[in-house]
């Protein structure tokens, strides 16, 4: 068989997506594939305008598949629509557009989708909330950019399981501890007494978290700064990123993710190999760490 040609187009160079990307062309040596990595700088603009130059080039140039995060959660509806029109087979990470199903039925190369799950892992989060703050109080998040599917899912998934006597305070932030570092210092400049209301702060991923710590730890007012690095410090990512964090006790606790694009790559090679199209959807596994019941605070 032709040796398979894959481009996997990441929306930016996170931690988690860096990992997301050398372990897509870890496993591209080790399946025979040639790959190619490319990142866009959470623009769903500038996305679209790479894989349309791609698909503009000479038929012999183009590749046999596109993995494809959407750096927006509208997820490249016209771009995804040529590609399979061209015959290039399409997996989304981490993304359900709504558009997916007609998209499947209208083509013979595979389409699916591989996910980490982002509704069960902002679930995962909710209840991290209810463990570590049994008699309620507020949540300083710090979430993913609004255009990001991954943010809006995450959100919703901890709306659900979020005790009603949690509030929230939400910053936004793209996807980078420089971002939530920013962001943060923000509000500070902005609301000077916000530091100190605050019972726990989450990251929807641990950069995030780590980036309102480092803007914390800046605050003036010693016993302000003393009282807000006190409290938990909670966000996600793969293992290899997080448990050493909570090792350490810069996170209080994480919801452990997995990367997708291993999966993603052996479910894809399978499909060409047979003609038979993957499962729809399938799901990476996700847990707390620590586990939920090791969390509520000792009495």
């Amino acid at each position: 068989m032709k040796k398979l040609k894959v481009v996997v187009s990441l929306p930016n160079s996170s931690a988690f997506q860096t990992a997301q990307g050398e372990a897509a062309r870890s496993a591209g040596v080790r399946m025979g594939i040639d790959l190619q990595v490319m990142h866009a700088n959470d623009d769903c603009a500038t996305q679209g305008q790479q894989l349309l130059r791609i698909m503009q080039s000479p038929s012999d140039l183009w590749p046999s598949a596109f993995i494809v995060e959407p750096a927006s959660g509208t997820g490249l509806r016209s771009v995804a629509e040529m590609a399979v029109a061209k015959g290039i087979a399409l997996v989304f990470s981490n993304s359900d557009v709504d558009y997916f199903q007609r998209l499947r039925k209208s083509t013979q190369v595979p389409v699916f989708t591989v996910t980490q799950g982002q509704n069960e892992i902002g679930q995962l989060q909710g209840k991290q909330f209810a463990a570590l703050l049994p008699n309620g109080g507020s949540v300083l998040y710090i979430e993913g950019p609004a255009t990001s599917a991954v943010a809006t899912q995450r959100r919703e998934g901890m709306s659900n399981t979020r005790p009603r006597n949690i509030s929230l305070t939400k910053i936004r932030s793209n996807w980078s501890e420089e971002s939530a570092f920013q962001s943060t210092n923000d509000s500070l400049r902005l609301t000077s007494s916000l530091a100190p209301k605050f019972d726990l702060v989450a990251g929807q991923n641990h950069e995030l978290a780590l980036g309102a710590k480092r803007a914390f730890q800046n605050i003036g007012d010693i016993e302000q700064r003393k009282k807000i690095l006190a409290v938990p410090f909670i966000g996600t990512g793969i293992s290899s990123h997080v448990k050493p964090l909570v090792q350490d006790r810069s996170l209080a606790a994480a919801v452990v993710t997995s990367l997708t694009m291993e999966l993603a790559l052996k479910l894809l090679v399978r499909a060409i190999e047979s003609k038979i199209q993957p499962p729809e959807r399938s799901v990476s596994e996700s847990y707390s760490y620590p586990e939920l019941d090791k969390l509520a605070p000792k009495p």
